[in-house]
């Protein structure tokens, strides 16, 4: 058998997110691929990405890199998937480590269409219309041409923002006219916005085929399906967003194409979010990186720098001051959940340096857990105690073909109000949520549980203080491991990155382990990051780094996300 045959003979398994457009870009990939290669295998899996739990926010509160992609990403890396297939727009423009876009495909329309009550164009909406969109460069372009109309925030997918703008408290939306004719929803759009008024975002209407960059059989498959002329349109659009700095979520936008004698045209523009501001600028070229850094820099001669800095200034946790200006903070938390501790950070003045300690996988054997969710009936609590447990609860709930409705006749608790706030996106509002995060919180706070059944799904290896304290307390508690906290797997090249940080971070106890067993144990700890603050989540987290010979300098009041970053915070303001 040659190697041809070998490779032809594969089998391809794809991550993809859950919404029904991001499935069918993953199932249209995979059309092409078994077009391009009959003997080809494939097989899809769904994984949820903090972009698809965070629906109650607007997308530049959250935004930083990865938001959309970080879960997927972790998961090639890993080995659990072969191929994710992600919107380039939504994609950060360097490459994650270890990863490449192997193919990006022909591309689909770029223009945005207007989704309107009463068939309204956008000329025709009434005065003060309130237009649904958390996309600031949307935003900035809709109010430059009709600065009487009202932006409000609107999250969801493309279904769920269409049944918004056409039945709830908004008069229009704008969306993305390759979704809609993805889904044949094209019969929705009341308007198609012409270039001149929406110019789409970079990479907007293409697809990233995303594969790890030592996969050369992969990489070779993927070449049947790759489009010279549209990765050189994104290539020169995506450059020109890299040189300006701006993410996905800043207000910048730009298309590019081939113009018919080998070289490509593009037009970019940079706008300030109220519309006042526009610019707009032009050019051709025969590079594609080349093209976008040339109509960035005229971009920046002409001022988008000012925008960019406004746009910055208005986001982030604090907005006037930045006491952690020039520090290199570490920040140990999985890849996936990185980048939101990373964002906060980074918005009081830090350099996050990324050095993650744990990673988070399902249980191999889940016949235990798929028997609590069948009979989740006969349970009188459910006790959450991360937002890991509700993701990798909630993934087995819709595998099972199962719904929220199964929470109809058991209470439910969650230690925190992120893990509380990850079971209402799921649409389950919980029972109880303790004023203090920690387990005996809980115990304490569920009243008489004698004689009760309480299921507690958790961490592999986690803790038994609850669940003993619920036993003595008369209960009857049925612990089930639903995810492990594994060591990550991390290169020299970011271990590297300790040299000279000023603050390491922790979020849990065994990041703190897998940070001293990485680096190579409590003398090359000290070694490395001889210099550097602690800060730690809590007292819990705190007492495993001083057991450690890594005793905590900050240590948060309120153990979430935010009062880990306040604490942090106020540490060096006031010091």
């Amino acid at each position: 058998m040659g190697t041809m045959d070998k490779i032809t003979t594969r089998t391809l398994t794809f991550g993809t997110r859950t919404s029904r457009l991001a499935r069918w870009q993953t199932a249209y990939i995979v059309r092409l691929l078994e077009q391009a290669w009959p003997n080809l295998s494939c097989k899809i899996i769904p994984i949820v990405t903090r972009g698809d739990r965070v629906i109650d926010k607007p997308l530049p509160e959250i935004g930083g890199k990865g938001l959309f992609t970080a879960e997927l990403e972790e998961a090639l890396r890993e080995g659990q998937i072969d191929l994710a297939v992600h919107s380039l727009k939504d994609l950060p423009v360097e490459n994650s480590p270890g990863l490449t876009i192997g193919a990006i495909p022909q591309r689909a329309g770029v223009q945005d269409g207007l989704v309107a009550r009463n068939g309204h164009t956008l000329e025709t909406l009434p005065p003060g219309s309130v237009v649904g969109t958390s996309s600031l460069r949307r935003q900035a372009q809709l109010l430059a041409v009709r600065p009487d109309l009202r932006v409000k925030s609107i999250r969801g997918n493309v279904g769920t923002r269409v049944r918004k703008a056409l039945e709830e408290d908004y008069d229009a939306t704008v969306l993305a006219a390759a979704g809609l004719q993805r889904l044949e929803m094209e019969d929705v759009a009341s308007d198609w916005l012409s270039l001149d008024v929406m110019l789409p975002a970079p990479g907007q209407g293409a697809l990233a085929v995303q594969c790890r960059a030592d996969d050369a059989e992969t990489l070779h498959l993927l070449e049947a399906i790759e489009d010279p002329d549209t990765r050189a349109s994104t290539v020169a659009e995506r450059h020109f967003l890299q040189t300006l700095g701006g993410g996905c979520s800043a207000p910048i936008a730009a298309f590019a194409r081939p113009n018919g004698d080998g070289r490509l045209e593009m037009t970019a523009l940079i706008a300030a979010p109220d519309g006042g501001q526009l610019i707009r600028v032009q050019g051709q070229g025969d590079d594609a990186r080349q093209l976008g850094e040339s109509l960035a820099q005229q971009a920046l001669q002409q001022g988008a720098q000012g925008i960019l800095d406004e746009v910055a200034a208005k986001s982030g946790v604090i907005q006037q001051s930045r006491p952690l200006q020039g520090l290199r903070v570490v920040v140990t938390r999985a890849r996936p959940q990185a980048p939101e501790l990373a964002d906060r950070l980074r918005a009081l003045g830090a350099e996050p340096v990324l050095v993650p300690t744990i990673r988070i996988a399902p249980v191999a054997d889940t016949t235990e857990l798929d028997q609590a969710i069948n009979s989740l009936s006969d349970y009188d609590w459910v006790i959450f105690t991360s937002v890991n447990g509700v993701s990798i609860f909630w993934e087995r709930i819709e595998a099972l073909g199962k719904g929220k409705a199964i929470f109809e006749d058991v209470r439910v608790s969650a230690i925190g109000p992120a893990t509380g706030q990850a079971l209402a996106e799921a649409g389950v509002e919980p029972d109880f949520v303790p004023d203090e995060f920690v387990a005996e919180r809980i115990a304490e706070g569920l009243g008489d549980v004698e004689g009760l059944t309480i299921l507690l799904p958790r961490a592999e290896l986690a803790r038994a203080t609850l669940a003993d304290m619920l036993v003595e307390q008369g209960a009857r508690v049925e612990e089930i491991a639903t995810y492990r906290t594994l060591p990550a797997l991390i290169s020299e090249d970011e271990l590297a990155q300790l040299e000279d940080v000023d603050l390491v971070t922790f979020t849990s106890s065994s990041t703190v382990r897998n940070f001293v067993d990485l680096v190579g144990g409590p003398k090359e700890v000290r070694r490395r990051v001889a210099d550097a603050h602690v800060a730690c989540i809590g007292p819990i987290t705190a007492g495993t780094a001083a057991e450690l010979e890594m005793p905590a300098d900050i240590v948060a009041e309120t153990y979430t996300m935010d009062g880990l970053v306040d604490a942090i915070r106020t540490y060096y303001k006031n010091g």
